[in-house]
């Protein structure tokens, strides 16, 4: 019975696989297959004349009527016997031809060749040459070439007009080709170059030269002011005649010129005027101070006019008294810095004009009288050698009147008490008919000995007066 039983499976699994394998081939028989080639890319390509020419490719594929209908790719070998010549102009097809167990499939592409590429025209150039106004343009050469027709100059067409020259070519694929140039053109007229101002000027020593400048007008470049280029240096502390040269020059090399002398010259000085007998002339450095206003009340209460040689202090308003009194106000310096101020000429006079500056802007008064500091006889200048005897003549050219002294108060040395400095000033001035007295405000032991010092004056017969202009000029013998 089991045996039996065995055996029926066995016929039953043996009947189902023929049953199966009856089906199978009966489907494959229905689902027919074919092959077909797929082209990469384009069916229709345009290709560069000259250009290697890169072939996209096919995908050769397996698919059946019923199932299997997106197919399979094959391992199968794609033959051509087709290729494309990039040196031929126009149409040319590949086809391609694949076999698959029997099967058979084709596809072709069309590659139009064409030439799209212009020629190209080069120009060629002269080193360093222009025309000349008798000469006109001279055809400096050129060459054309194209990929495919190679040297295509004597295709050019070359037309001249207008300033400029144009060239053009076709190549044989009917591509165009152009350059132009640009005819160099060549100016002999020079910029019109006007000074301003004058060729000849004139100005005071110590007084800034401001260059009124030039204006320039070229026929091609237009206004050219800008490029105008000045020689030399105008020393305006110093009398001299001093050339200035003016030039310009336009984009074709042309080039004006024009000189303009400036002159400097020292201002009129004033006739000194005899102050006559027994004068004293009080003189105060380095103020105003905090003892400057009792200085000032003394003086007031002796009806007495003294000089003060200034310095940038800060006391403004004590400044203004100063002038407000009657009282002559000079310049001593901006900063009493010797290390600075005798640097150079330059330095000093910026020194002197801007102290001069401040004390108009203060008092209103622009004042001409100074005293160098440390005097004309100084020997702290002697870092800059021969500095104070160009300063001397310098400051003088410029219009300003220096005073040194010949009695010294020695406040600003050993004397450190009112009886002392007294002692000092009234020893000095009995040894001279006119006496310019050197003190400091800012100390108040010698402002202390001023009224004493007045007293004695009165009772021996001096007047007392302020340094003018005109005053006898009281300068010491120069060091430096």
């Amino acid at each position: 019975m089991r045996r039996f039983r065995v055996r029926k499976a066995v016929i039953g699994i043996l009947a189902a696989a023929l049953v199966t394998a009856a089906a199978g081939l009966l489907l494959f028989r229905v689902n027919r297959f074919s092959l077909r080639l797929e082209l990469t890319g384009d069916s229709e390509l345009t290709w560069e004349y000259g250009n290697p020419y890169e072939e996209p490719g096919v995908v050769p594929r397996v698919s059946g009527s019923l199932l299997f209908r997106n197919g399979w790719v094959p391992d199968v070998e794609i033959s051509s016997m087709d290729t494309v010549d990039e040196t031929k102009l126009g149409l040319q097809t590949i086809t391609y031809r694949a076999e698959y167990h029997g099967m058979v499939a084709s596809a072709s592409r069309t590659v139009r060749v064409l030439d799209t590429q212009a020629p190209v025209i080069t120009l060629h150039t002269k080193p360093g040459y222009t025309p000349t106004s008798d000469a006109p343009y001279e055809e400096e050469g050129y060459t054309a070439w194209d990929n495919r027709d190679g040297d295509i100059t004597h295709r050019v067409i070359r037309q001249e007009q207008f300033g400029y020259v144009t060239y053009t070519v076709l190549d044989s694929s009917g591509n165009p080709g152009s350059a132009v140039r640009e005819i160099p053109e060549y100016d002999f007229t020079v910029p019109e170059l006007t000074l301003l101002g004058g060729t000849e000027m004139t100005i005071y020593a110590g007084t800034r030269f401001e260059d009124p400048g030039a204006a320039a007008l070229d026929n091609v470049d237009g206004d050219i002011s800008e490029h105008i280029l000045v020689e030399g240096e105008v020393t305006w502390y110093k009398k001299g005649s001093y050339p200035l040269i003016y030039s310009v020059t336009d984009s074709f090399g042309n080039t004006s010129q024009l000189q303009r002398t400036v002159h400097v010259v020292a201002r009129p000085r004033s006739e000194t005027v005899d102050p006559g007998n027994k004068v004293i002339y009080l003189t105060f450095d380095d103020g105003p101070g905090p003892y400057t206003p009792a200085l000032l009340k003394v003086l007031d209460s002796y009806d007495v006019q003294a000089t003060f040689f200034v310095v940038d202090t800060g006391y403004y308003d004590v400044m203004r008294q100063i002038v407000d009194a009657g009282h002559s106000i000079g310049i001593h310096t901006m900063t009493h810095n010797y290390r600075q101020i005798y640097e150079s000429e330059e330095a000093y006079f910026a020194d002197i004009l801007g102290m001069q500056q401040l004390i108009e802007e203060q008092t209103g008064v622009k004042t001409w009288l100074m005293r160098f500091p440390g005097g004309s006889s100084n020997a702290v200048s002697r870092f800059n050698k021969g500095i104070m005897t160009r300063l001397t003549q310098a400051v003088q050219d410029a219009g300003f009147h220096y005073f040194d002294w010949n009695v010294d108060s020695n406040d600003a040395g050993g004397a450190t008490k009112p009886d002392t400095v007294y002692h000092n000033v009234i020893n000095g001035a009995g040894q001279h008919n006119v006496s310019v007295v050197l003190q400091h405000d800012i100390h108040g032991y010698s402002v202390e000995a001023v009224e004493d010092i007045l007293v004695w004056g009165y009772e021996n017969g001096y007047t007392f007066l302020p340094l003018e202009p005109d005053s006898p000029p009281m300068h010491h013998g120069l060091n430096n």
